[in-house]
C-alpha cells in the first residue's frame, strides 16, 4: 500500500477505461472473460492501448469472472483459472510500461456477481464467500497489486468481498466503487451515501468511490457528499453516458472534479476508450489530488 499511497498523495492517478467494450472491438462475444483463456493476445492489446494512453492503473478482465456469473456459460469451474490468467496478462503488460518514477499498477476487478445477498433467496453468505474467495485468490496468485470491488449495488456483497480479500492478503490495497442511484446522494440500493459507508468495513478499505452513472455530471453532487463524509482517497470513473459524451466533453466534466479537489483517481467506465483516457491523463497532470487522512 505504501507505494500506491505515496503516488495518490503526489498526483491524481488515472484508471483505464472500459475493458468489455474494447474486447468487443477485438471480436469478443458472449462471455468476454473467457477471452482471457481463448485469446489472451486480444486482452493484452486492450491493456496496452490504455497504458499507451497514460493509464496508471489497468483493470483485469474479470468483472464477471466469479462462479455465479460464469455458471450461465457452463464455466463456473473456470473462475480461478480465468482470474489468475487475467492478472498474469495484465501484470506482464504493466511491467512493460512501468518506470521507477512512474510505476503502473494492476487492479483485480471483482464485480457484483448476479445476486444481491440482501435480496437473494437462492444464495447463502457461505456460498458467496466461496465465490469471492476463489476469484480473489486467482487474482492475487496472478499478481494483482490492488483489488477493485466495483459496480457495487449491495453493501453486504461488497463487505463480504472485502472480508475475503483481507483474509487472503491483509496488506493489499482495496478500492470499493459503488453504482449511484438516479436519486441524488444515494447509491443504487437507495441508501444515502453516509448510510452506505457505515455498512462497509471502512477500516479495511483504502479507496472509495463511484463508477458507471450516466457520465460525469450526474456524479458531481454525490462526490461532494462522499468527500464530506469520508477521509479516504476517492476514485471516480463514470460511463460515457447514454448519449455518449465525446472524449473532450467527458474530460471537461472530469476536470471539474479535479479542480474542486474531490478526487485521487479518475478513469472511465462503460463506453469509454483509450482516447478518453489519453485526455484524462493530460488533464489530470494539471491538478493536485484530494488531501486525505485524518
Amino acid at each position: 500500500m505504501d507505494n500506491l499511497n505515496k503516488t495518490l498523495m503526489e498526483r491524481i492517478m488515472v484508471l483505464d477505461g472500459a475493458v468489455g467494450t474494447e474486447l468487443m472491438r477485438h471480436g469478443g462475444k458472449g462471455c468476454l472473460e473467457a477471452m482471457t483463456l481463448e485469446n489472451g493476445a486480444a486482452v493484452a492489446a486492450v491493456h496496452e492501448s490504455y497504458l499507451e494512453a497514460g493509464a496508471d492503473i489497468i483493470t483485469t478482465n474479470t468483472l464477471c469472472a466469479d462462479a455465479l456469473c460464469l455458471e450461465s456459460y457452463g464455466l463456473a469451474d473456470k473462475s480461478y483459472e480465468i482470474a489468475r490468467r487475467s492478472a498474469e496478462i495484465a501484470r506482464a503488460c504493466a511491467a512493460k510500461y512501468s518506470q521507477p518514477q512512474r510505476p503502473r499498477f494492476v487492479a483485480g476487478s471483482v464485480g457484483p456477481t448476479t445476486r444481491n445477498i440482501s435480496l437473494a433467496t437462492d444464495l447463502t453468505e457461505e456460498r458467496l464467500r466461496e465465490v469471492y474467495e476463489t476469484l480473489i485468490r486467482g487474482l492475487l496468485d496472478g499478481g494483482a497489486e490492488i483489488i477493485l470491488v466495483e459496480t457495487v449495488m449491495d453493501s453486504r456483497n461488497a463487505a463480504i468481498a472485502v472480508e475475503q480479500c483481507r483474509r487472503l492478503n491483509a496488506g493489499i490495497p482495496v478500492i470499493v466503487s459503488a453504482v449511484l442511484s438516479r436519486l441524488e446522494g444515494r447509491v443504487a440500493s437507495g441508501a444515502p451515501i453516509a448510510t452506505f459507508l457505515k455498512e462497509l468495513p471502512m477500516d479495511s478499505i483504502d479507496v472509495v468511490g463511484f463508477n458507471c452513472s450516466e457520465g460525469p455530471r450526474p456524479m458531481s453532487a454525490s462526490l461532494e457528499v462522499l468527500a464530506a463524509e469520508c477521509s479516504k482517497p476517492i476514485a471516480a470513473y463514470p460511463a460515457a453516458g447514454p448519449s455518449p459524451a465525446l472524449p473532450e466533453s467527458f474530460a471537461r466534466g472530469m476536470e471539474a472534479f479535479c479542480r474542486r479537489g474531490l478526487v485521487n483517481i479518475v478513469g472511465g467506465c462503460c463506453g469509454t476508450t483509450p482516447e478518453y483516457v489519453r485526455l484524462l491523463s493530460r488533464m489530470a497532470m494539471r491538478y493536485s489530488p484530494r488531501m486525505f487522512g485524518e
